[in-house]
């Protein structure tokens, strides 16, 4: 049986000073901040790209896909060993290997060469999820761990708001390149400073006496709770990675969107998800974590209604922007998923699975823009692509619905 966290020695019992533990959010922050500006980085300036590499639909979504799989990868690698390892050496090897291959990336001159670049820095990437979860685990009780994963999730959204209304302008100005250095060089930039202030928490479990890899992998995948987390954050980040990639492409194509203000769609997209992502983290600690998790994918279905009907029907540029703020309820539900996944697991346990439950977001996030992009190449038409985007939500929620009826998924 899975042991809830629970604190040990008096040090463990004692609540953490409230400075030192905002101090460790924003560090957490930080590195999320990081970890997304560089992912999506490519989905921003994705028009820019493939122009200048001569990339189809269907390559750009791989592009931008691969950095999933890897990242996927890396879940498998980092999760466990994460547990022996601390949040700042985490950081060190995250930040300080995606830092150094986003610069790397700067040189790529085809396809095949970028392809595989992305495919190495999601590995490194993935070291960094860890390290946040954990920040969150030893830091934050458990009560208090929705609002704190909703403000760490919407740092991750507004770090792909910053690629959009930031970097955008400056690669359609000095060339995707030079975006690509100036992201390189901020993320070498955190790494130094994780360094300098990230230590571990107080909150830490004496029941876990589990040693091996093997071990913690059979504990998490033994109980539905992990399936249940994978499922809700495969819905939610496959919403994020669709919209965030063929979204504002198919604004341009469909609706005659100037190029010049796929900035101002782009921040909207993304503040509207830092907004309801603090929101719904804000709820889950007043609610219980499944009833908001069924919330967030009815909104989830609601938004990819909203880019069929952008795909299929002449709107006012008002209908625009409501298309683009609906983008942001899809991860409403984004801070239960993971609150929902530390309570059933515990302290120690915790970050390995959230990181393990991470990888169906990532695996969304290969699956969205290059199940897109492929309908995309196939058809010549965004309506099909986005229609792959609300079946697949609705398949989700069906498939969440029916996990959360087995008697083994009820809480201890």
């Amino acid at each position: 049986m899975v042991e809830q966290g629970v604190m040990g020695t008096s040090l463990d019992k004692a609540k953490p000073r409230g400075t030192v533990a905002v101090l460790m959010l924003l560090m957490a922050v930080m590195g999320e901040m990081c970890l997304a500006a560089d992912f999506y980085g490519f989905a921003a300036v994705i028009k820019i790209v493939s122009a200048d590499l001569s990339l189809s639909p269907a390559q750009a979504g791989l592009v931008q896909g691969a950095f999933g799989v890897s990242f996927a990868l890396g879940m498998l690698f980092w999760a466990p060993r994460g547990r022996s390892m601390s949040s700042a050496r985490l950081y060190l090897i995250g930040l300080g290997g995606s830092g150094l291959l986003m610069l790397v990336q700067t040189q790529a001159q085809d396809f095949t060469q970028l392809f595989l670049l992305r495919l190495v820095v999601g590995f490194f990437d993935s070291a960094v999820w860890v390290g946040s979860m954990k920040i969150v685990m030893q830091w934050f009780a458990p009560r208090r761990q929705g609002l704190v994963l909703g403000i760490i999730l919407a740092a991750y959204s507004l770090a792909i708001t910053l690629d959009f209304a930031l970097g955008l302008p400056y690669a359609m100005a000095h060339g995707w390149r030079a975006f690509f250095l100036v992201l390189g060089g901020l993320t070498l930039s955190s790494c130094l400073i994780t360094q300098l202030i990230v230590r571990s928490g107080p909150y830490q479990d004496p029941h876990d006496k589990i040693q091996t890899d093997a071990g913690v992998l059979r504990s998490i995948a033994a109980r539905p709770w992990i399936w249940v987390g994978i499922l809700a954050i495969f819905g939610a980040l496959f919403s994020v990675a669709a919209t965030a990639t063929w979204l504002i492409p198919a604004l341009i194509d469909v609706q005659g969107l100037a190029p010049e203000q796929a900035p101002l769609f782009g921040t909207v997209m993304g503040l509207s998800q830092v907004f309801f992502l603090i929101l719904g983290g804000y709820v889950s600690d007043r609610c219980t974590r499944v009833g908001v998790m069924r919330i967030g994918m009815w909104l989830t279905i609601l938004a990819a209604c909203a880019c069929v009907l952008a795909a299929w029907q002449s709107l006012p540029h008002t209908g625009l922007l409501i298309v683009a703020l609906l983008c942001g309820v899809g991860v409403f539900h984004g801070g239960a998923i993971f609150s929902y996944v530390g309570e059933r697991y515990g302290v120690n346990l915790g970050p390995c699975a959230a990181g393990y439950a991470e990888m169906g977001g990532v695996f969304a996030t290969f699956v969205a823009p290059s199940l897109l992009g492929l309908l995309l190449s196939l058809t010549g038409s965004y309506v099909w692509a986005f229609g792959s985007f609300l079946a697949v939500e609705v398949l989700v929620f069906i498939g969440f619905l029916m996990l959360n009826r087995l008697p083994s998924a009820q809480a201890e």
